[in-house]
């Protein structure tokens, strides 16, 4: 029984991450649309990144005003098709053929604001000329603005609409109209966090520090599960010389996604002028692992950016958010990969990996019954569906992969030995007592080491 050279099977099979992949640091979103770490940390992903039928849209689709330009008869279901063939080039990581499909959609029915919303989006992430940079196309940047303008004109109660034409206007260090757009967008949904960040941001820009608090703390009580605000507030509060505030608020942003460098460096900083200097030292240790790895993971993206096409370097991609527990980013980049190469067998592994921790255990197993039946003599996989049996208690399954898998290895006490000490792991204690001890026989006694990452 053999296992990949990116072998994630101690990972998997212990359910936690061990140190030599921590040290490469995590994901850290900040800057990952093209905008500055200080200003938005916890920012959303490129355009490639996440299928635009995921996006959170307000509500059910409004009727179109009277004052809407007219489809033509006969072509509504024309861009219908187009707008879906563009989500679904979304969804396939090529934003260039999305971006067609939806200007397609437009030309044949110029009242479809879903297909004007989506074009202003994808435009405004497009405008973005470097992963991790703040330099952007601002002729593209300007054509996202009057697509999500025309979106609102035809939708004018839908507040993502709103917040999406705020947010572009804050790319453009255009403030008065992002401050406009993004008002309408906590008017028309008070309950919109994003909207209430961002906002909060244009209020920091503004020199409002005190609205800029109030709009932070807005945020993260309708999302406390969104580190970024959490930094964000702590950087106001820094303005506001609330040390002791600031402190809190990067430890639980921290404390919510300790894979953000972002806050680390702030505390760092907090600190040492406190002058808890072992404080100071821990914090910038890890500021600095975490950027190294945010920095690595620029690069994948960049390289997913130049070739959509690439299944490996979307495999890669995903592969580096598995490694830091970023269950559904990991998901969504593996998936990619499989929709262009259906038979990469790690990418099927990652993706199971993924759904399992998500609960989504069908879709689990299926790719997880797939990187087997590619790889068979991969161990992870098979260790991965262990652990989705047990969790579901499908006690039949998981006895019936236990007694194949324990045959297939009755010769190699490694594979032995990580099966045994998952079945102790998931309270099998008498297959566990027989599985270690026959890796015994075999002069195996410790847990296999787990091959490095990257």
């Amino acid at each position: 029984m053999s296992t990949d050279p990116s072998s994630v099977r101690a990972r998997v099979h212990a359910g936690t991450w061990f140190p030599v992949l921590l040290l490469l640091g995590a994901l850290s979103s900040a800057c990952s649309d093209g905008e500055s770490a200080t200003a938005d940390a916890g920012a959303t992903k490129p355009a490639a990144a996440a299928p635009a039928q995921k996006e959170k849209t307000a509500g059910a689709k409004k009727p179109k005003p009277a004052s809407a330009p007219q489809a033509q008869p006969g072509t509504t279901d024309s861009a219908a098709m187009a707008y879906q063939a563009g989500l679904q080039e979304l969804a396939k990581g090529q934003p260039k053929r999305a971006e067609e499909q939806f200007a397609r959609a437009i030309e044949l029915d110029p009242s479809m604001s879903e297909a004007h919303f989506e074009l202003g989006k994808l435009r405004i992430h497009l405008s973005s000329q470097n992963v991790g940079s703040t330099a952007r196309d601002l002729d593209v940047l300007e054509q996202g603005l009057a697509s999500l303008e025309k979106a609102l004109e035809l939708e004018p109660s839908n507040d993502q609409y709103a917040y999406w034409l705020g947010r572009g206007y804050h790319l453009a260090k255009e403030r008065d109209k992002a401050g406009a757009a993004l008002k309408k967008a906590v008017e028309l949904n008070p309950e919109n966090a994003e909207a209430w960040k961002r906002l909060g941001m244009v209020y920091v820009d503004d020199a409002d520090l005190e609205q800029a608090r109030a709009a932070f703390e807005k945020a993260i009580e309708l999302d406390p599960k969104e580190p970024g605000s959490m930094f964000q507030l702590g950087q106001t509060l820094e303005l506001l010389q609330d040390t002791e505030g600031a402190r809190k608020a990067y430890q639980r942003s921290i404390e919510v996604d300790p894979t953000m460098p972002q806050p680390y460096g702030a505390l760092a900083k907090l600190l040492a002028k406190a002058g808890d200097d072992a404080g100071a030292a821990e914090a910038q240790k890890k500021h600095e692992e975490w950027q190294e790895f945010d920095t690595k993971l620029k690069r994948r993206m960049t390289l997913v950016n130049q070739n959509p096409s690439d299944a490996a370097a979307l495999r890669r991609l995903g592969e580096m958010y598995v490694s830091v527990e970023k269950w559904s980013e990991a998901a969504d980049w593996c998936l990619k990969a499989i929709q262009i190469d259906p038979k990469d067998a790690q990418a099927h592994l990652y993706c199971g990996m993924a759904r399992r921790h998500l609960k989504e255990f069908e879709n689990a197993k299926n790719h997880l019954k797939e990187a087997e039946y590619l790889a068979p003599d991969v161990l992870d996989p098979k260790l991965e569906l262990l652990h989705l049996y047990s969790e579901t208690e499908d006690t039949g399954q998981f006895d019936e992969l236990l007694a194949r898998v324990e045959t297939e290895a009755a010769e190699d006490g490694a594979s032995l030995q990580t099966l045994g000490e998952l079945c102790k792991e998931v309270g099998r204690a008498e297959d566990a007592q027989r599985l270690l001890d026959k890796a015994k026989a075999l002069g195996t006694t410790a847990e296999p080491a787990p091959a490095g990452g990257g």
